[in-house]
């Protein structure tokens, strides 16, 4: 009881007693947790392990404090459709706890001797339990998906190993907010101010045995007059949506003239969201959202020069982790400017050091850094450069300097030119919900990479395991001989019907659907299941066509179809009012095993729009169309014309990867913000050969 203090409203826990509290809430956690409440304990027990140098423990966590209550809907979905398969299943299910409860403590030969003489018949009551056993195993994937101890620290990095050795996953996660529990999420929303990064695959750790690792990076940070990057990213938001909404209601000259300059405006607030993300946020730091080179050679060179650097320099108490951070810096070095590259390599050699040797070095010369800090990035710069100097016996502007002349070899010697524009593997974004919103796929740093998001980490293992007799080279080997397609179901589009309408017609008119008319459940079921490419042309997300109830009836499809849905916020997170998780159509589509889903973060117009997914559909599906699409003239686009007698506007190289195809369909458009919208949720895609 000395913990507690009963005579004011607040409890001051010692820190064993707070880490018991956590290791007793996340390791006795029930079946099926409350969501929000199950990440924040989770992104507790990170912070913890952070704080004692445990990265991999630190990444587990996060990992578990990602999406949780989509897990829950997947599992209770899971067993929904095995109940109606199955009419037994559910009776099994209960009995199979308490048959395993039974095996588990085997009563001794007297109390048998003793209950065979009160009962009889029991023989034929345990073959009838028999009968109604559960003989199938659920796999692992799925097991891993349930809140259970398969959830550890051993089983995770078993999954990573496991994921194809081309891909590179990053985990982006908020730090626990306690108002998350008192305040709506319109208000804490905001309430940001730093986030973790993890890296759980990277190229330069699959070559050591340190496992994931973890830096903390200071955001939302503004200077003086500026509104926090938060604030402006829901504000713009919402500003593009009321502009678009009103859109119908233009009549007259003046009003469209304030339309276009409205919308030109949004468009200039949404690239100065991402410059600030850019430079003021990410900086250099931005280096660890890059993909694994296809060429190896370059990595090599890479990790010549930072070795070469440590050696001559005489850094002998780099970390691992560490030099692992260096590595990946100085391979963006080339896309970064040299502020960014300075500002990060003094982090890394300050603030991600082994925090035991600084404490025995440090003398707190500052008067205001203690030794009770947690971590590193708490100390003053002084005393970081006292610590550093005394550690490593020269001074922090040395080592700062020594990094500085190898990254700048590598950023202006010709001999490391085609590092810049190098090929790269996949890059898998975890992302929370908290930052979901946000447009990371077109940083500069990772605009032309092949990017695709992820809900969490076990929801990338199940649709890996699904289909991984499908995953060559790291990519899910798709077809596209199948296309199905719904436009305009509501019939309040109608340019856009005729564009679409007139897409189709002439680059796949082979490919079936409905148009101007809503496909009964069956039929939209039918199209997820039957298509190797299904397109989606209308508001929202169309899943709410496959039942009533707000697309809770995808989960039936069983298919293998790159959907690309195209409405307003299509692959939006909406989380209803006042703290229920996130939802929306790809979570759904995933249950369903769908492996890929191309939609809409915010409110889009049909145009642009428009443009952008016939663009990706004509770099990505193979044609017998006369011209390539880019060489069609589209000046009557809109009354359902289109002009293949013009010449054609040079050689257009096809794209089979559909990341790389978003990559250049964005550039369609010259709105930012129809651009930054589009997204890729799933596993990397790719034509076969």
């Amino acid at each position: 009881m000395e913990d507690f203090d009963v005579f004011t409203n607040e409890i001051n826990f010692t820190k064993p007693l707070f880490k018991n509290i956590l290791n007793k809430y996340v390791n006795e956690v029930p079946s099926t947790p409350n969501g929000p409440n199950y990440q924040s304990g989770r992104k507790l027990m990170a912070e913890e392990c952070l704080s004692d140098n445990d990265d991999v423990g630190c990444a587990f966590h996060l990992s578990e404090a990602a999406s949780a209550s989509l897990r829950t809907m997947a599992v209770y979905r899971d067993e929904q459709l095995k109940t109606a398969e199955n009419k037994l299943h559910k009776i099994t299910s209960y009995i199979k706890p308490i048959k395993d409860l039974v095996d588990s403590n085997p009563i001794s030969k007297t109390d048998k001797k003793f209950l065979d003489k009160l009962s009889e018949g029991t023989d034929d009551i345990t073959n009838v339990l028999d009968s109604f056993a559960l003989e199938d195993e659920m796999p692992f994937y799925k097991r891993y998906l349930h809140f259970s101890k398969e959830n550890n620290v051993d089983n995770f990095l078993k999954i990573l190993k496991e994921l194809p050795k081309e891909w590179t996953v990053v985990q982006l996660t908020v730090p626990y907010n306690p108002n998350e529990n008192l305040k709506p999420l319109i208000e804490y929303r905001t309430e940001v101010d730093s986030i973790y990064l993890s890296l759980l695959t990277n190229d330069y750790l699959d070559d050591t045995a340190m496992g994931p690792v973890t830096v903390h990076i200071p955001a939302n940070i503004t200077k003086e007059g500026e509104r926090p990057l938060f604030t402006e990213l829901y504000s713009l938001l919402d500003e593009n949506y009321k502009t678009i909404d009103n859109a119908q209601f233009l009549n007259n000259k003046r009003l469209v003239q304030n339309y276009w300059s409205r919308r030109e405006d949004i468009d200039l607030r949404m690239k100065s969201v991402i410059n600030v993300m850019d430079k003021e946020w990410l900086g250099g730091w931005g280096s660890l959202l890059t993909g694994k080179l296809v060429d190896s050679s370059l990595k090599e060179k890479v990790v010549k020069l930072v070795d070469t650097t440590i050696q001559d320099w005489g850094f002998i108490r780099l970390t691992q982790k560490q030099k692992i951070l260096l590595y990946n810096l100085l391979e963006s070095c080339p896309v970064l400017q040299s502020q960014q590259i300075k500002t990060c390599i003094r982090r890394i050699l300050t603030e991600h050091g082994n925090t035991e040797d600084v404490r025995q070095v440090l003398n707190f010369e500052c008067g205001s850094c203690t030794k009770e800090f947690r971590f590193l990035n708490e100390l003053c710069l002084k005393c970081l450069s006292k610590s550093f100097e005394k550690i490593h016996h020269f001074g922090l502007v040395d080592g700062i300097r020594a990094f500085s002349q190898a990254a700048m070899q590598v950023k202006d010697n010709d001999e490391w030119a085609g590092l810049k524009k190098a090929k790269r593997h996949p890059v898998i974004l975890i992302v929370d919900e908290m930052l979901d919103t946000f447009p990371w796929e077109t940083l500069p740093i990772l605009n032309q990479h092949p990017v695709s998001r992820m809900e969490n980490i076990h929801f990338l293992y199940y649709l890996y395991k699904i289909h991984e007799s499908k995953i060559v080279d790291g990519y899910f080997a798709a077809k596209c001989d199948v296309g199905r397609y719904v436009i305009n179901p509501e019939k309040n589009l109608d340019r856009m019907e005729n564009r679409m309408t007139s897409f189709v017609e002439y680059w796949c008119p082979e490919w079936k659907g409905h148009v101007g008319e809503p496909p009964s459940p069956a039929d939209f079921i039918a199209h997820l299941s039957e298509a190797d490419v299904f397109l989606y042309c209308g508001h929202g997300d169309g899943c709410q066509l496959a039942a009533r109830g707000g697309g809770a009836g995808v989960e039936q499809a069983r298919g293998s179809a790159l959907c690309v849905l195209s409405g307003c916020g299509s692959v939006r997170l909406a989380a209803p009012a006042p703290r229920a998780p996130p939802a929306a159509a790809h979570h759904h589509l995933h249950i369903a095993a769908c492996p890929m889903v191309v939609g809409m973060l915010w409110e889009v117009t049909d145009l642009e729009v428009d443009k952008v997914v016939s663009t990706l559909l004509s770099l990505y599906v193979p044609s017998e169309a006369p011209l390539p699409w880019h060489s069609v003239g589209k000046a009557k686009w809109s009354n359902k014309i289109l002009d293949t007698t013009s010449e054609q506007k040079g050689q257009i190289i096809q794209e089979r990867d559909i990341l790389r195809a978003v990559c250049r369909a964005r550039g369609s458009t010259n709105y930012v913000m129809i651009a930054s919208s589009v997204v890729a949720r799933g596993l990397p895609l790719r034509i076969r050969e």
